[in-house]
């Protein structure tokens, strides 16, 4: 499932100081599976925040969170020595409202760049409801790992957008005929059609991932609804329902397109109890990594915040050995953990009161 011939990027040190509970912080990464356990509030998930904040220049629980500063504090520090290819540093600093990230210590302008130089694959509960959510969330996934497998897609969605709300506004203006509107809605079908067949290919490339998943009793699967669009059809169906897309907006297109996860013919959202929709949460960030690796040759480090909650001691053995057999940098937070349970990963027990991150490799402990 994961190419052994990938980059894997890891950090290898993580430094910081007076982010949100954190006074003071210092880890030393293992590179394979990192477990992170301690009691609530004692800033598990504050580290994995820092690990994003490097990566992505922002936190997964809000762009800008005016709590990321430790109270009291003026300033928060990031320091990170990741390996790509070799090693290289990041910082990051931030106040309220404003973070800066520096590379080698140089200034970092464009964030995204950053994102794809250093992949980080994030589950967590503050990062959205990628399965029992609403289908929009879904379909802004599909659309972010469209981005990364296919460069054009971003530019022609945009455009896409752009023909959709062109049409909404002479619509609303009472415009229902002429070639300002043929031309718009033309437009429309033009790329609209190109991003449901990148949308289609990408779902067909992460359903044969999720066939392979071993997490699940049976297949996980993703549906697109529609699933095609047929250009002549569309284009009738847009220019006879203009008076009615007047007043409702634009109905049908690929922003429209509903994203359902399907497991055991039925959509797991609604059928899936709180284990199976967890787990189900997984596979598809570990299809997203292997994404990554198919198509930028980069294995991304894999955060996932509170991962075994809601499974039992079964499900959390069969989580547990698949983020083993991940190939990348894992880095997993939970309140506690049975000992038994783990091998050849590092146990970190987040320490608040004494300032760092204290490891235990649980192989040599049992």
């Amino acid at each position: 499932m994961f190419a052994p011939s990938a980059i894997s990027v890891r950090l290898r040190h993580l430094s910081l100081s007076d982010l949100r509970c954190h006074a003071a912080l210092q880890w030393r990464c293992h590179d394979g599976l990192n477990v992170l356990t301690g009691g609530n509030g004692e800033g598990k998930t504050s580290v994995l925040e820092a690990v994003c904040l490097m990566s992505w220049g922002r936190s997964f629980r809000q762009a800008r969170d005016p709590y990321l500063v430790r109270h009291g504090a003026d300033m928060f520090t990031i320091t990170g020595e990741w390996m790509r290819y070799g090693p290289m540093s990041l910082t990051v600093q931030g106040r309220r409202g404003e973070t800066r990230v520096r590379l080698q210590g140089q200034d970092v302008r464009q964030r995204k760049q950053l994102a794809t130089s250093f992949p980080v694959v994030v589950l967590a509960p503050q990062a959205g409801r990628l399965v029992d959510g609403q289908p929009n969330e879904r379909r802004r996934w599909l659309n972010a790992l469209a981005s990364i497998a296919y460069p054009g897609f971003s530019k022609r969605y945009q455009q896409y957008l752009r023909a959709v709300m062109q049409r909404s506004r002479l619509l609303r203006q009472g415009v229902l005929r002429g070639d300002a509107v043929d031309g718009w809605e033309r437009t429309i079908v033009e790329f609209g059609l190109q991003v449901a067949s990148m949308r289609a290919q990408l779902v067909e490339e992460l359903d044969r991932w999720l066939h392979g998943s071993c997490l699940l009793e049976q297949d996980l699967s993703l549906q697109l609804v529609p699933d095609t669009f047929e250009e002549g059809s569309w284009l009738s169906r847009l220019r006879d329902k203009r008076a009615l897309d007047a007043r409702m907006g634009t109905r049908i297109g690929p922003h429209a397109q509903r994203v359902s996860l399907i497991f055991q013919q039925r959509e797991i959202r609604i059928s899936g109890s709180r284990g199976q929709q967890k787990l189900a949460a997984v596979a598809l960030k570990m299809a997203e990594c292997a994404l990554w690796v198919r198509h930028t040759g980069l294995r991304p480090v894999l955060l996932l915040d509170d991962a075994l909650e809601a499974l039992d001691r079964t499900r959390q053995r069969r989580l547990l050995d698949a983020l083993l057999r991940y190939q990348g940098q894992v880095m997993v937070t939970a309140p506690h953990l049975d000992g038994a349970l783990m091998s050849n990963a590092e146990v970190v027990q987040v320490r608040k009161l004494a300032g760092r991150a204290e490891s235990t490799n649980m192989e040599e402990a049992a």
